[in-house]
C-alpha cells in the first residue's frame, strides 16, 4: 500500500491538479510542504467505503462499552463537523 503513494510538493499538486486526480484510481497522494507529508489525497469511492468502516467499527466499539461518553479515538476520526 505504501509503494503506491505518489508525492507531489504544494506547488507541483497547484500545477498538475488535474494530473493528481486521474492517478487515484492508482493510489493515494501525499501533498508536501517544506519536503514534509501535510496532506493525503484519495480516490471519492474508498474514502466512502473508509468512513462507512469506520461507522461500523464505531458501532461495534460502543457495544462493547456500552457508552459514548467516553472520547472513543474512533470518534475523533469521523466527528460530523
Amino acid at each position: 500500500m505504501l509503494g503506491e503513494l505518489r508525492f507531489y510538493s504544494v506547488a507541483e499538486a497547484k500545477t498538475e491538479l488535474s494530473k493528481l486526480i486521474s492517478t487515484l484510481k492508482k493510489g493515494d497522494v501525499v501533498i508536501t510542504k517544506n519536503g514534509i507529508p501535510a496532506a493525503a489525497v484519495m480516490d471519492y469511492e474508498r474514502y466512502v467505503k473508509m468512513i462507512d468502516f469506520l461507522e461500523k467499527i464505531k458501532d461495534i466499539y460502543l457495544l462493547d462499552i456500552g457508552t459514548s461518553t467516553i472520547e472513543d479515538p474512533i470518534n475523533t476520526i469521523i466527528k460530523d463537523d
